[in-house]
């Protein structure tokens, strides 16, 4: 009886290590790239309301430098790029996921008048 258990417990692990795998597979593939037009912005977040969507979704710059205590903070040039930019400005930004959606790139496409 033991030997059957024994079987059918490598028979199950074996069958979920590949969908574990595609899991973390999935989550480093969550990145892409968004055109539209920025609704809303912050000291280090923007909102870009992409086009065919109904509402924005909110990016941030990565954490670099570990805890706050030790000088970590959000992406010192990413903040930099988004203060420069202005509401209803329309912008490609490139993003990934860790965590939450991480600008990674931001670009000015041409400024609403």
């Amino acid at each position: 009886m033991s030997l059957r258990l024994l079987f059918a417990t490598a028979i199950a692990v074996c069958l979920t290590l590949p969908a574990l795998a595609d899991d973390k597979k999935d989550e480093k593939e969550r990145k892409g790239t968004v055109t539209g037009v920025v609704t809303a912005k912050g000291d280090n977040w923007i909102e870009v309301k992409a086009d065919g969507e109904e509402k924005g979704r909110r990016y941030v710059p990565h954490w670099k430098g570990g805890l706050p205590k030790d000088g970590g903070g959000p992406d010192k040039e990413m903040v930099a790029q988004i203060k420069k930019i202005e509401l209803k400005q329309r912008v490609r930004l490139e993003w990934e996921f860790e965590e939450r959606a991480r600008v990674v790139k931001i670009e000015v496409l041409k400024k609403d008048k």
